[in-house]
This record gives C-alpha cells, structure tokens and sequence, in this order.
C-alpha cells in the first residue's frame, strides 16, 4: 500500500510505502466497535449523583403514630417515597466506568481503521515542515493544494512549528504519533502523516505474533525381550520326584 507525497510547498513528490500491518491488514469490524466503546467510556465522568435517605438533611421524628390514624404506616422524612426525601437507586459518582481491552486487540482495531482509510485514499504523507517561526499561513496554503476534505488530522513526531502552525485553523488537529487513537481516526476525513511519523508509527504499533515453539520428542521403539515365564510346580507335582 502506498500513499502521496508531498512537500512543504504542497507540491506532489512521488509516493510512500506504508507499513503493511498497519496500513493493509485484516479489517475486524468488531474489534473497531470495542475499542471506540473502550475510549468513550474511558473518559466519561461520573458526575451525577443522588442523595440516598440516610445522607438527606431531614428530621428522623417518626411523622405519625403507628397505628390509629387509618394511613399508610410512615417512618422519617428522609424516605424515598416522600417529597424531598432521598432518592432510592439513583445515580452515585463513585461508580466506574472504565473498560480494558487487550494491548494487541487496540492495535489491531487502529490497524483496521487505518487500513480503510488507506483503501479510500484518505492517508497523506508530509516530507517536512520547516520554519523559523510557526506560521498559520504557511500550513494553510499548504492544506489548500491538498486534496479537499471536511477535516484533517495532522500527525506528527514532536514537530513544534508543524503542530503551532496548523493548530489554530478550524477543522484541523495536530498529534503526537503515539498519541493516535481510534476516536480521532473516525472524527476526521484526511490523515497527513510526517515522514517521521509515518516511520515511527511502524515502531511504536508493532504488532508481534507468538511464535509457539513446540519441542520434537523423539520416539524411541525399545524392544524388550521377555523372558519365558517359570511353570509353576505344585506340591503334589513334586511329592513323587525323587
């Protein structure tokens, strides 16, 4: 799989291999699901939260008399089925959210997306970005001679004048390269990949296979020879032997 290059200027300079498994692998659309899942859950907050009936500022005086007044039987104020009471099975903020996903499943899943948008033609490569100062107009008038698209991720490998002279356009996000992740990867149309990156990204989401070595035993055919079994002589037998 190969994608364009191209130069600062924005002037196409020929093409880039990519790295086979992350840019042509198997497509596992339910390991994409799991880990969009995993990465949402994982930033959510637990922020809502209710008070239960023990924890409610109210007086804890029995309302009624038990019995006499032909009423339903009451306790405190601080019940759940009373205006103001506490709230029974609501939401608390100590609940976790969180979910964990194997280390080699994230990387087949960022593979997976990776290798779409590499087939759809959505994958750029950048030779350099260059400047003494950052500069927005200089990365716009590079975005303008790339191929159109509703957005752009701009992948990168600690390049501080790329990442400050794209970061104030609308619809565009510079990243660090080990910082790619499934959520961003669906959220925008055009990925531009320093050359850099793009060779860094290779390393960093290897994607080791185990090798099971199995040992070969040697079977050995032993023949034992028997030796004949001893007749068993019994006393009568033996009785008329001189």
């Amino acid at each position: 799989m190969k994608a364009p290059l191209y130069s600062q200027d924005g002037k196409k300079t020929g093409e880039i291999e990519l790295p086979a498994h992350l840019f042509a692998s198997k497509v596992n659309e339910f390991l994409v699901h799991s880990a969009l899942v995993r990465q949402h859950a994982n930033a959510r907050q637990p922020s809502a939260h209710t008070l239960r009936r023990g924890e409610v500022k109210r007086s804890t005086a029995k309302i009624m008399r038990q019995k006499g007044s032909g009423k339903a039987r009451k306790g405190d104020r601080g019940s759940p089925i009373l205006r103001g009471g506490g709230i029974a099975w609501g939401p608390r903020n100590t609940k976790n959210y969180t979910k964990a996903m194997p280390k080699k499943q994230r990387r087949l899943a960022l593979a997976s997306m990776l290798t779409v948008k590499a087939k759809d033609l959505k994958i750029l490569a950048l030779e350099s970005f260059t400047l003494e100062n950052p500069k927005t107009k200089a990365f716009e008038k590079l975005r303008n001679s790339l191929p159109k698209s509703r957005s752009l991720l701009v992948v990168h490998s600690r390049n501080d004048i790329l990442a400050k002279s794209s970061r104030n356009l609308e619809f565009v996000k510079p990243l660090l390269v080990n910082l790619l992740n499934p959520h961003d990867l669906t959220k925008f149309d055009q990925i531009l990949f320093e050359k850099s990156a793009l060779e860094e990204a290779g390393k960093i989401f290897k994607i080791e296979k185990k090798v099971v070595k199995v040992d070969k035993v040697e079977k050995v055919n032993k023949v034992e020879k028997k030796e004949p079994a001893k007749k068993i002589v019994s006393k009568k037998e033996t009785a008329g032997v001189v």
